[in-house]
């Protein structure tokens, strides 16, 4: 009998003809192999899309303009859905040089410890030294 020259990826069936560096054995293992890959990939993508979206609204939720000094705890932003580590951006503000946190067009500034105050986009801003600052 004729030696493998590999083995399948998807099925681990031996490939007798081809190239050395055949990697499949038909095109269904080929596309099967390569469909489970992207499947994983974007099982990733949408768990990272799905904690940005919920943080989005927490902060939308809680900011309200006509008291747009208010302040929040921690643990109010955590109870209203947000959560720490996901967010899209960093603001620099031009005239304090505070730096805000922002997911989509809603951000926060830690104001003293535990204590955040949130902040609508800005509808101008730079980017610079991989920092984002506002300009309006």
């Amino acid at each position: 009998m004729k030696e493998p020259i590999g083995y399948c990826l998807q099925c681990e069936g031996p490939i007798y003809v081809g190239r050395s560096i055949k990697k499949f054995c038909n095109p269904e293992c080929k596309d099967k192999y390569n469909n489970a890959i992207k499947i994983k990939e974007q099982q990733e993508i949408n768990k990272v899309d799905t904690a940005l979206r919920r943080n989005r609204r927490a902060l939308k939720k809680l900011y309200n303009p006509k008291k747009s000094d208010l302040l929040f705890t921690r643990e109010e932003l955590i109870k209203a859905g947000y959560e720490f580590g996901f967010h899209t951006h960093f603001v620099i503000t031009r005239a304090n040089r505070h730096e805000l946190t922002f997911c989509y067009d809603y951000g926060y500034r830690e104001v003293v410890k535990d204590k955040y105050q949130l902040y609508p986009s800005f509808s101008k801003v730079q980017l610079k030294d991989g920092r984002i600052y506002e300009i309006t």
